[in-house]
């Protein structure tokens, strides 16, 4: 259960304090003044106004501009103060070169929309997209004016998205869009429209009637935004209900598996006898570490189970860097495998030396087989966990619960689409709760639960064994001792399994004690020596990874849109 809550704590953890990757350059674009002259032949001259604030070194400013169908951006100039910017173009964006370092600049930017305005028998309209979702950049200010060729009150404006709501007709036709902060990556439409007796200098878009078809469009617009306030006014009325069920659905199989282990411990401890000798060994050392800590590196555990070869006799060692093949006649299969591993894979068939490892990994080809053989070895290891059975089965039950979990996933759709962001955490943590208590949820069995207890006691009670001076392990107890402190990797056990013998080599008169002493000495110098090799091994043959990125197109009206930058 505590790797539940862990797992909880981390996803919220990562959804509330991950940060944001920055770019290089570090900006916040204050302003965007953007001017559109719309003139009787259809074109447009665009007039913008960046203003950057820089908190880092720069090279300049980027503009992306996307052009709709049908039209096309030409003479595009940028400056400063008067000053002309020299300007670079890769596509459809355009490299503004202005090098500088912390300060604020504002740059001017002039193009022309050539057949900007579409132009039909009854009205002419500039329906444009001056930024769309591919825009990275967040604007602080934004502002956008639309100029008639000439003054006019029949006017119709209209703003989609970020634009909605913003528009604002003056008393010369002009409309203004206030759109204010624009979020990054959203789009924002503006749509103008005006009798088409302006544009008498442009050619016809097209010899239709549209006026209704663009008032149907504005009302259609119109009615799908109030369902989807409707909507969201709906949901926002029931999430409390459904996530208060979902909430206490979880609570309650917390509550009640917890309540089923507390109910176990007590029975565990009640039939456990406290005792000051090593744990009897029900399964191979290296299977019962990784039973009672299941997130110990296999560097460690690498370590442990050569150990115990020696101990078993399969592997004859009488130094720290080399060893002898006596035995392939092994008990577990993951022996078996190690062996095949250590001695045929790494050594010459019958010795193996730590210095084989190295020289083995040094070979970028060989990593493959490396990481395959270590991974066959620990899922033979896991494998004879499953044989002893100490989990109960409960895979029904687990099933429902992650179905149950991915549930959410619609509801947390619904809700995200509908901004109802609050909702939407409580539904995104609620379901990896719910899966990841299916993943978790393997209560132990009265065997396991019992040998887990006394591996458990025997680590909390260790200082204790070792200063009872009345104490005297056998060296079959002492060697595993060595073994299964350096598996879980606990320094301050190794530290006391050494003074240990170093009292039993002061205490020990005859020369059979000093044999033995010897011996548990070389178990702690392969012990030191295995983990350093695995370690290095480990990680020099660790797997690398790489991203990348994509550029992104018009999103827009009319495939249309735009973006800004810096270099």
């Amino acid at each position: 259960m505590k790797k539940l809550v862990v797992m909880c704590i981390t996803l919220l953890s990562l959804v509330l304090f991950t940060q944001p990757v920055f770019a290089e350059v570090e900006y916040a674009i204050e302003d965007v003044g953007i001017d559109a002259f719309l003139m009787e032949n259809g074109d447009v001259a665009v007039e913008e106004r960046f203003t950057y604030d820089f908190e880092s070194k720069f090279n300049g400013i980027t503009r992306t501009i996307i052009p709709k169908k049908g039209t096309s951006i030409e003479d595009l100039v940028a400056s400063e103060d008067g000053k002309t910017l020299k300007v670079k173009q890769e596509d459809n964006e355009y490299k503004i070169y202005r090098s500088g370092k912390e300060e604020t600049v504002t740059i001017e930017i002039r193009y022309t929309i050539e057949k900007g305005v579409e132009v039909y028998e009854d009205v002419a309209q500039f329906a444009w997209p001056f930024f769309d979702s591919s825009n990275e950049s967040q604007y602080e200010n934004m502002t956008i004016q639309v100029h008639p060729p000439t003054n006019t009150s029949d006017v119709t404006a209209y703003g989609y998205d970020e634009a909605y709501d913003t528009a604002e007709v003056l008393e010369d036709g002009s409309v203004v869009f206030s759109l204010g902060y624009v979020e990054d990556e959203s789009n924002g439409d503006i749509q103008v429209v005006y009798d088409a007796a302006l544009f008498s200098a442009a050619s016809l878009t097209s010899e239709k009637m549209m006026k209704d078809t663009i008032m149907t469009k504005i009302a259609n617009n119109e009615a799908e935004i109030a369902a989807f306030q409707n909507r969201k006014e709906w949901l926002d009325s029931i999430a409390p209900y459904l996530i208060g069920i979902f909430g206490l659905y979880f609570v309650v199989l917390l509550f009640t598996s917890m309540h089923k282990r507390s109910e176990q411990k007590h029975e565990v401890q009640r039939l456990f006898k406290e005792s000051f000798t090593i744990p009897k060994l029900k399964m191979s050392l290296p299977a019962t570490i990784y039973y009672t800590n299941p997130f110990t590196p296999n560097e460690q555990l690498l370590t442990t189970s050569l150990l115990e070869l020696v101990r078993k006799g399969y592997v004859q060692s009488n130094n720290e860097k080399e060893f002898r093949l006596v035995s392939r006649d092994t008990e577990y299969e993951h022996e078996r495998l190690l062996i095949k591993f250590l001695f045929d894979v790494i050594g010459d068939g019958s010795v193996f030396r730590f210095g084989d490892i190295k020289t083995f990994t040094r070979k970028k080809s060989n990593h493959t087989v490396y990481n395959e053989h270590v991974h066959k070895w620990s899922t033979a290891i896991q494998e004879e966990i499953k044989s002893y059975n100490l989990t109960k089965s409960k895979a029904g039950f687990r099933w429902m619960v992650a179905f149950s979990g991915l549930l959410l996933i619609p509801l947390s759709i619904v809700l995200g689409i509908h901004e109802l962001f609050m909702w939407l955490f409580f539904s995104i943590i609620l379901m990896f709760c719910l899966i990841g208590f299916s993943i978790f949820h393997n209560p132990r069995t009265m065997e396991g639960a019992i040998i887990w207890e006394e591996w458990k006691q025997f680590r909390k009670n260790f200082d204790e064994l070792v200063s009872n001076r009345s104490l005297r392990w056998g060296k079959e107890e002492q060697i595993i001792a060595i073994n299964y402190a350096h598996g879980i990797g606990d320094k301050k056990m190794i530290e006391q399994n050494k003074s240990l013998f170093y009292q039993d080599e002061f205490a020990g008169a005859s020369s059979h004690a000093s044999s033995d002493t010897t011996n548990f000495m070389i178990f702690l110098l392969i012990a030191t020596s295995a983990n350093q090799h695995f370690t290095e091994a480990g990680t020099v043959v660790a797997a690398t990874t790489s991203t990348s990125t994509t550029a992104g197109t018009g999103t827009g009206v009319g495939g249309g849109g735009g973006g800004s930058g810096a270099f």
